[in-house]
This record gives C-alpha cells, structure tokens and sequence, in this order.
C-alpha cells in the first residue's frame, strides 16, 4: 500500500566526468587569490635582495634601511589579520632562513608585533594610505625596538646605539610610499578580503 505523503525519490547517478580530482582543481578567483599571494612573495624576495645587494650601504647616524619588515608589515596591514597573520609567519621564517636577518627571535617578534598592529588598525581605524603609514611606522617601531632590546639583553649592541635604531625606522618608511599602490593593485586580484 502507498502512503499519499511520500513521495517518489529517483535515483540520480553522478555526472560523467567528475572526479575526486577536479575537485582539486581551483576555481579563478582561488586562481587569482594564489597568484595575489605569489606576487606579494616575489616583490618581498625583490626587496631583500635589494637590501641586502645595495641599500644596506646607505647609513644615515648608524641607521640603515630594513625594508622586508616593513613591506610585510604592510601586506599585513592591508590583507586584514586572517590571511596577514600566515603570510607574516611564513615570511619571517624564510626572511630567518635567507641569513638577512638578527636571528631565529625574528619569526616570533615580527609575527607578533605584525598582529598586534593589524588588531589594533582593524579596531580603531579605516583602511587607507595614511592608516597603512601609521601602522607600518607603529610597526617598524615595535619590531626595531624589540629588536635592540634582545640584542641588548644578548650583549650584541650598546645602550647608545638608540638613535641608530630610530634612523632605521625612519629610513626603512621609504618602502611605504613605494610599495603602496602596487601592494593596492595586486591586492585586487581575486576579488578584495577586506569586509569593513
């Protein structure tokens, strides 16, 4: 006997031609999101090599310029803190492993201070060429800072060498003005993350 309530379910095969591995295969705006990424990782290689190739010369009251934290400081800044926080771990662990930087106290330093600035631009300001400057300075301020005081706790540097650290700050906030409208051009790619 049928039940007038139920109804009739057709068995449905699965299409021809699909697999578990097309599955894989990512969509183009996951393709564009990837090459985003990639691009940002490719202009911070350029970076290090051109500080350490030439713009480690330039040495203004023993300060000179530190420009791979404070571009990734910035893609940080502008990517929010939920795809920021894996691209600053992942740059910081291979800014350790190219021999550039103070030592293995860097992954743990630039994440954090990365972190904690992109928490505090998400909380108290909007998204903006002024709000990257400020947060990128505020940044390579706690970065250097944090820096010279585990160095000093070390015994690798003096107590006067204070201004040098402030001239790095200073002179590593070139990059911003520079890098600001490419890291805003690639960071369209794919679509913007940002929800504010």
């Amino acid at each position: 006997m049928k039940l007038p309530f139920l109804k009739k379910r057709e068995f449905r095969p699965d299409r021809e031609g699909t697999n578990q591995f097309q599955k894989l295969i990512p969509t183009p705006q996951q393709q564009l999101r990837i090459l985003c990424w990639a691009l940002y990782g490719l202009i911070c290689l350029i970076g290090l090599i051109a500080q350490d190739v030439a713009l480690y010369r330039i040495n203004i009251f023993g300060g000179c310029t530190d420009i791979l934290p404070c571009m990734v400081l910035m893609i940080v800044v502008m990517q929010g803190v939920e795809n920021g926080s894996v691209f600053v771990l992942i740059a910081s662990v291979l800014y350790f492993f190219s021999g550039s930087s103070a030592g293995f106290y860097v992954v743990p330093l630039l994440t954090a201070v990365a972190v904690l600035v992109v928490i505090f631009r998400q909380a108290f300001m909007r998204r903006g060429f002024w709000t990257v400057l400020i947060c990128a300075l505020l940044g390579m301020l706690l970065y250097e800072m944090g820096l010279f005081i585990i160095n000093l706790f070390l015994g690798l540097t003096v107590f006067s060498r204070i201004g040098a650290v402030l001239c790095t700050v200073v002179l590593s906030m070139v990059a911003v003005p520079v890098c600001y409208p490419l890291f805003m051009a690639i960071g369209k790619l794919g679509g913007q993350p940002w929800g504010e």
